[in-house]
């Protein structure tokens, strides 16, 4: 029986503090790792918060510091982490005519001190339209251990099917979402998060953070569900690190029971 030790690292983000932070997120990944966690995950832009009033100076490129750090921890505890941050563009080379935003939500995967792939954010929400570029292209990230493909989803995208779904069709393993939900919708991202995983029979770790900025309040929540929609744990309202078991085995006869996939009627929607 082959099994995953899952991480969701629900944590406080204190906005625009790159480096308390980051600080934050290595002590928690290295409790993780001490619990035999190998695939760790961290809430939406986990490093900075919505960072809106100095996002052009806390925004870095995937060679920056954020990512070389994660880098390191990941090649010393050989294990996997995901999550996002606010990615600087390369614009050399692009018109500024064009009026591109300068940011990316970037999604990442970092496996054995290696960047494995990145997803930048394709379903932009409120304020977000302003401040970041659309992400354009959905494909799922090869990893080497255990063979597996990771469908990483950043936040908003939840809320549209055909993202988890062209994940799913190309491969993915298992679902991975990184999170900043508020308070008040708190309860419909949980059912779309466990529906990603029904509708594509895929164990999915759903991480949100905690706390509260000047925008909202954060009330966590996170689990980890199987492709039946089973909770496999799930964490309450405080900083916490949520553990999960997936079975992989299970988690492809689950695929295997039904048609789901090759029902599909694409020609009609």
């Amino acid at each position: 029986m082959t099994n995953v030790k899952a991480a969701c690292i629900q944590m406080n983000i204190s906005l625009c503090s790159k480096q308390e932070n980051l600080e934050r997120a290595l002590d928690l990944g290295e409790e993780a790792v001490s619990k035999e966690a190998e695939l760790l995950v961290y809430p939406e832009v986990f490093s900075t918060g919505f960072c809106y009033d100095r996002i052009e100076e806390v925004a870095e490129t995937v060679s920056g510091p954020t990512l070389e750090a994660l880098c390191d921890f990941s090649k010393e505890y050989e294990c996997i982490l995901a999550g996002s941050i606010i990615e600087k563009r390369e614009m050399e080379g692009v018109s500024k005519e064009r009026q591109l935003s300068p940011q990316f939500n970037l999604g990442f995967c970092i496996e054995s001190g290696k960047l494995a792939g990145v997803h930048r954010k394709t379903q932009l929400y409120g304020p977000e339209k302003e401040y970041f570029a659309l992400g354009d292209r959905i494909h799922p990230i090869r990893l080497q251990k255990h063979g597996l493909s990771i469908g990483l989803i950043v936040c908003n995208e939840l809320r549209y099917p055909e993202v988890a779904r062209k994940l799913t069709v190309e491969g993915a393993d298992l679902l991975v979402s990184a999170a900043e939900i508020p308070d008040f919708y708190l309860y419909p991202w949980r059912i779309m998060s466990l529906s990603r995983a029904i509708e594509n029979q895929l164990p999915h770790i759903a991480c949100n953070r905690v706390g509260k900025d000047r925008y909202s309040n954060y009330p966590g929540g996170s689990f980890i569900a199987d492709g039946w929609g089973r909770i496999l744990g799930e964490a309450g309202k405080k900083e916490c690190i949520l553990l999960g078991e997936i079975d992989l085995e299970e988690a492809k006869k689950i695929r295997q029971t039904g048609s789901i996939l090759e029902d599909r009627r694409p020609e009609l929607y």
